[in-house]
């Protein structure tokens, strides 16, 4: 088990919500780790990995790009029933704050929740590296999830949700009672269910939602957002 406060700052070449390279650097230290046999009231943690107080941040020619806070993180084999399969992982974050620093031409483009450009991406030779024995399938964000987009240093978008799923496969990210708000066009918009997809680089909500916006408030169902905020009919 590992516990300890990490700070790291690098250079990253593609810029998305959680530039987070945690993953293979993780995986490096545990390994140049001396082992050692477990005292005999030692408790074995049930985790690969596990980390308090998580503080990264990213930076690109000098500038910061990303940064991203967690109380805890840890990588834990998924489970599919009642079974846990050791070869495959999931990442969990517990109570994220996060920022991203886009310019105007990466601002349309972000991969928000991105895992091989974003969260937990590996190197493009060790990408999907196995981590003690397994293979990180999926994401997760638990007890909170707070994410600020920055467009050319002014505050533009902010998502808040209480959980977030993402699939490693599909890069399809799941957000679970949630609000996206556009700062700029003062606009509102909560549902329970809302879906990013990363191939459109859209917010879907094929639910029912709620919308403030300056002339009032309005419902509906069905309808997708961009980060400019402009919204379409599913």
């Amino acid at each position: 088990m590992i516990k300890s406060k990490i700070v790291e700052l690098g250079t990253v070449f593609v810029v998305s919500i959680i530039v987070l390279s945690l993953g293979f650097i993780i995986w490096e230290i545990d390994q140049r780790k001396e082992p050692h046999a477990p005292h005999k009231n030692e408790r074995l943690s049930p985790y690969p990995i596990k980390i308090e107080k998580l503080l990264h941040a990213s930076y690109e020619n000098d500038r910061l790009a990303a940064k991203i806070e967690a109380d805890e993180f840890e990588v834990n084999p998924r489970k599919f029933w009642i079974f846990n399969v050791k070869s495959l992982n999931e990442a969990t974050f517990y109570n994220v704050r996060s920022a991203i620093y886009l310019d105007n031409e990466t601002y349309s483009n972000a991969e928000l929740f991105s895992f091989d450009k974003g969260l937990l991406s590996f190197s493009k030779k060790n990408k999907y590296e196995l981590i003690k024995s397994g293979q990180i399938t999926r994401g997760v964000i638990k007890k909170g999830l707070i994410l600020k987009i920055y467009k050319v240093d002014i505050l533009s978008f902010v998502v808040k949700a209480k959980e977030a799923y993402i699939d490693l496969n599909t890069q399809e990210t799941r957000l679970v009672g949630v609000s996206i708000e556009g700062l700029l066009s003062k606009k509102l918009i909560k549902s329970n269910s809302v879906i990013w997809d990363n191939n459109e680089k859209v917010f879907k909500i094929p639910g029912n939602y709620i919308a403030q916006t300056p002339k009032g408030v309005a419902s509906g169902k069905g309808i997708k957002v961009n980060l400019d905020f402009v919204v379409d009919l599913l």
